[in-house]
């Protein structure tokens, strides 16, 4: 009977041990350059929002929009429509998916110029609006 005692208290103290731990380890990884005040996980006593930043990532990242898109926002919001064609009519998803240029095998294209590479440069980006490329048949 003792020693049953001595069995619980035992695995009472190695509970405690490891949340001690364990928050231990969570309050290592908490501090940082952000103030706890400006984490992003201030309020939630169960989560660990890791505020570092991802190296790996950041190769990926933009610096601002492609030049056809006047905000972030309306990038996204291109980047999120699916093309596939279970969310497209067949039409939209054939434009979507055709070539910009359609040339047969084995025909020489010449480069672009420079005249014709900078022709639509000085129209406002509404007048371009985003209309479907059609293909370019050399």
């Amino acid at each position: 009977d003792r020693d049953l005692s001595h069995v619980e208290q035992a695995k009472k103290t190695v509970e405690v041990s490891f949340r001690k731990t364990k928050a231990a380890k969570l309050a290592k990884q908490m501090t940082g350059d952000v103030k706890p005040e400006d984490r992003q996980d201030r309020d939630l006593s169960h989560v660990v929002i890791s505020e570092k930043r991802n190296r790996k990532a950041a190769k990926y990242l933009m610096e601002q929009a492609p030049h056809q898109f006047a905000t972030k926002e309306q990038y996204e919001r291109h980047i999120r429509q699916p093309i596939g064609q279970d969310w497209n009519t067949t039409t939209a998803h054939k434009e979507a998916i055709a070539p910009r240029v359609v040339a047969k095998a084995g025909k020489v294209l010449d480069p672009i110029g420079k005249q014709s590479a900078t022709a639509g440069a000085g129209k406002d980006s509404k007048e371009q609006g985003h209309r479907p490329r059609k293909p370019v048949a050399a």
